[in-house]
């Protein structure tokens, strides 16, 4: 939440492909557990002028750059069901002044009411499902703080989101579910200073859960939580709305893999990207790296065998302490005349959350907390934009939970929190950390509603004693910051043996200086005996800079080859002090793919596949056939009849996100 500008040859054999295609990285002895899963989305474009939030004071907008929607995510065992769902928003409220109908907690309640009455399905209650913002900076503000939340676009959210729900639960079946987390912390910043304090550790974690047809092994739904905020796409300026990365990597997962996908927040506070606030095309670009690392860990992804699936919710009291935000929140109920006046005096504009009992009583703000629990993977819903520090003291203290996943922007919207410890740094650091912040002690708060619920879906908790440091390098903020990406981090070499990546440097001078590197240049060593050098981009000074800037040619273009590399990245600032930085990077042999053909009888056949090269396993086999039909699957039989049935073709697509394709027209007698 941001008010002010900010920075910002190996030939597989069926046998072996169907291996491939199996528990990845490896089949687990256990017996996959069988769920049922069904999702879907809803668009979400405006059907009246909306404000983009994030930044500065917003124009109105209904220009679209790419699709915004509501999407859900459904997963039921035996007795219990649960959901998620992500709304591409700046922010959500659990309930707004217009209305008690309109808000999470009504959504919640109705869509578990219609959810129960279908035949079939478990009860569910509200706390068995979360609803999170995606925290997009090029989204539609419906909280106000950016300019105003018109109700009947908060009503048209509200819809949307009940329809998706009911829609995912109508649209389940069966499912095997396969769960990963790998750390993809170098899509956060470490030594860059665009509000994520130089030095502080990050919560590097990206979970995944995908939904499998057992049969086919089709995908049936993706969901993955990335630790980085959505704030490349700057709508206030660009006048346009925008998913950010979230809609761009979705839409790859969903071309490649097939089903629905579902990408949303995880932990968010102080987890910036190195190259915030720039244009589209670099939300694109770092969409990419993004996707890689959602691709890595649906590589790594093991079946999940315990069948539980439970949930659990707590109603959570925080004394507020900022007087400020809660004067915002009072001055919604102002004539709009008036809200415009205070918008224009102060660049921020009242707070449409709900002003009364329970959600706030004199100075005291009540928010829900849901815990969802699937197999040993657990999920907490954060009001608001938490600290590295709190998903490091859930994840310290729980038992028996292979993952723990923080769902920002999730019920609510209490903004940034972090353990009361944290407190004093979020000034000294020259953040806007402090002033979106209901009170110090909210993140401690958090911490031990989350560990309360966690017993009552079946995990264990030790007691949670503050303050419980990470590992923190105080003052690296004094040292230039020098940081750099490669799109992707992990491909298939091309028909020449090499793989084209693009890498980009991120520079940022030490605090109070404007030091750049000299000559504007930076030097790149790719571990091959080349190097190059080429510009970077600069971020300047956080909170108030505007943006991140690029100097000279940002970007250079490097053809790998097959094996692992570590390039290596430096430069000597005008100052004469030295900054550097490693990037692995691996290049797979190249993915190739044919189509084996057995015709059984008449006009059927059973058609495979032999894989050569790429990154084991495969993620996807999506066979497409002249007549428009489609499959999945290593091995499937059809019968095809007329000429334009009998042209097939197959793509296959590995853990590095590397896809393969294959055609082939049968003749009559094939």
């Amino acid at each position: 939440m941001k008010a002010l500008p900010k920075p910002r040859v190996l030939v597989a054999s069926a046998v072996a492909l169907a291996a491939m295609l199996a528990a990845a990285p490896a089949a687990s002895a256990a017996r996959p557990a069988t769920f049922r899963v069904g999702a879907a989305a809803r668009s979400t474009a405006p059907n009246v002028p909306v404000f983009s939030g994030g930044f500065g004071l917003s124009p109105p907008i209904t220009r679209m750059h790419d699709p915004i929607t509501v999407r859900a995510f459904y997963v039921a065992g035996r007795h219990h069901a649960v959901a998620f769902v992500t709304v591409d928003a700046q922010g959500y409220f659990a309930a707004y002044q217009e209305s008690p109908t309109i808000g999470i907690t009504d959504e919640r309640a109705q869509a578990a009411k219609r959810i129960s009455a279908l035949r079939g399905a478990p009860r569910m209650s509200q706390g068995d499902i979360v609803i999170q913002a995606t925290h997009t900076h090029a989204g539609p503000t419906l909280e106000g703080i950016w300019g105003p939340s018109p109700r009947v676009y908060l009503q048209l959210v509200h819809d949307r989101i009940v329809e998706a729900l009911v829609a995912a639960a109508r649209r389940a079946r069966p499912a095997y579910l396969q769960s990963a987390i790998v750390d993809a912390g170098r899509l956060d910043t470490h030594v860059i200073d665009t509000d994520s304090y130089p030095g502080w550790a990050n919560d590097g974690q990206l979970s995944v859960l995908r939904a499998l047809d057992p049969r086919t092994r089709a995908t049936i739904a993706t969901f993955a939580s990335v630790s980085v905020h959505g704030a490349h796409v700057r709508g206030d300026m660009a006048r346009l709305l925008s998913a950010d990365y979230f809609g761009w990597v979705r839409s790859a997962l969903e071309r490649k893999l097939g089903g629905v996908a579902v990408v949303g927040p995880a932990t968010l506070g102080r987890q910036e990207s190195p190259v915030e606030v720039t244009d589209v095309p670099t939300m694109q670009w770092f969409g990419h790296v993004v996707e890689g690392y959602v691709e890595q860990a649906l590589g790594r992804a093991r079946f999940i065998t315990d069948p539980t699936v439970a949930g659990a919710e707590a109603f959570v009291q925080v004394p507020a302490t900022n007087l400020s935000l809660l004067a915002l929140n009072r001055g919604w109920s102002l004539p709009d005349a008036q809200k415009e006046q205070e918008a224009q005096l102060t660049g921020i504009y009242p707070i449409d959350r709900a002003d009364s009992p329970p959600y706030l009583d004199a100075n005291v703000l009540g928010t829900w907390l849901s815990a969802l629990r699937i197999g040993r993977a657990l999920y907490v819903s954060m009001p608001g934009e938490p600290f590295p520090e709190v998903s490091h003291s859930l994840r310290q203290h729980v038992r028996g939970a292979q993952s723990v996943t923080l769902l920002s922007k999730g019920q609510d919207d209490l903004g940034y929190f972090y353990p009361s410890w944290v407190y004093p740094f979020t000034a000294a650091y020259g953040s806007d950390h402090h002033i979106f912040n209901v009170a110090p002690q909210a993140g401690d708060q958090f911490i031990e509603g989350q560990l309360g619920l966690m017993p009552r879906i079946g995990f264990s908790t030790t007691p949670y004693v503050p303050p419980e440091r990470m590992t923190t390098e105080y003052g690296r903020d004094t040292h230039p910051g020098l940081e750099a990406l490669a799109a992707p981090l992990a491909r298939d070499a091309k028909r020449k043996g090499r793989a084209p990546l693009v890498f980009e440097a991120i520079y940022t001078p030490p605090k109070a200086s404007s030091s750049r590197p000299q000559g504007d240049r930076v030097l790149w060593r790719f571990g091959d005996g080349t190097t190059a050098r080429t510009g970077f981009l600069d971020t300047g000074q956080d909170y108030g800079q505007g943006g991140l800037g690029p100097v000279g040619n940002v970007r250079v273009a490097h053809a790998m080859r097959v094996g692992r590399h570590t390039v290596k990245v430096s430069a000597i600032n005008t100052d004469g002090q030295p900054a550097s930085w490693q990037l692995p990077v691996r290049v797979f042999p190249r993915l190739s793919v044919q189509i084996l053909v057995h015709r059984l009888h008449g006009s059927v056949y059973r058609l495979t596949t032999d894989v050569d090269g790429g990154d084991h396993p495969a993620l996807a086999l999506l066979w497409r056939f002249g007549d428009g039909r489609r499959a999945a699957g290593r091995s499937v039989v059809r019968s095809l009849t007329g000429a334009r049935a009998r042209h097939v073709s197959v793509s296959v697509v590995d853990a590095s996100g590397s896809v393969a394709r294959a055609s082939r027209t049968l003749g009559p007698g094939a």
